[in-house]
């Protein structure tokens, strides 16, 4: 099944809209995550920046939904660091995506291996979509909430890219398709992280210093 694609400002800001979110707070989410992992140095752990960006990503999306909505709310669920919101049955989980995030002609994929958590979420969105048999309204996870993934590529030399998306199936360990996805970033139009823009902005300046 093709997914469907929601690239088109408008249609974007009503699909958000329609699920209580916004392109403002998940770009915000995002944007925050980038400038935590830029943070990060070789001397850190392996992989630690993909970490970072994860938690850090859920802790603003935490911030900025739960605070201004009481629709949302704190979701620990299968320790993962998520949103949920119990009116419109939605639960928000971010995730390092590999460089076919935000981008329409590839299907991306997260970036490193998922476990059966997923794969079961993945497997609990993909009945919805299968025509006659339950109606896209009905519960359709095991609490009955459907999960949607922000999936964000972040690296050191290009903007950001990321997606709201639904995942419907999983080959391995890696999600391999998706109902819906909706576009945030392409990877054209955000800004390098502010982490980024303050190495060039300062001059190096040699400094004789002289014993008295």
């Amino acid at each position: 099944m093709e997914p469907k694609l929601v690239t088109n400002p408008l249609d974007v800001d009503a699909h958000l809209a329609s699920m209580a979110l916004d392109k403002a707070g998940l770009v915000t989410a995002v944007l925050y995550a980038e400038a935590e992992r830029a943070l990060c140095t070789p001397y850190d752990p392996l992989g630690f920046g993909n970490m970072v960006a994860y938690a850090r990503a859920g802790r603003k999306l935490r911030e900025l939904y739960i605070r201004r909505d009481r629709d949302w709310e704190l979701d620990n669920s299968y320790n993962q660091v998520a949103i949920k919101n119990p009116r419109t049955r939605i639960r928000v989980v971010p995730c390092n995506f590999d460089e076919g995030a935000g981008d329409r002609l590839v299907t991306p994929s997260n970036r490193s291996p998922k476990g059966e958590i997923s794969r079961q979420k993945s497997l609990c969105n993909r009945t919805a979509w299968i025509p006659g048999l339950i109606d896209k309204g009905a519960p359709i996870d095991v609490d009955g909430y459907r999960t949607w993934i922000l999936g964000m590529h972040l690296d050191d030399e290009r903007p950001p890219k990321a997606e709201l998306s639904m995942p419907i199936d999983f080959d391995g360990q890696f999600f391999s398709n998706f109902a819906t996805r909706i576009f945030l970033l392409d990877g054209t139009d955000a800004p390098i992280s502010p982490a980024k823009k303050s190495e060039s902005a300062f001059e190096v300046i040699d400094i004789t210093v002289r014993r008295k």
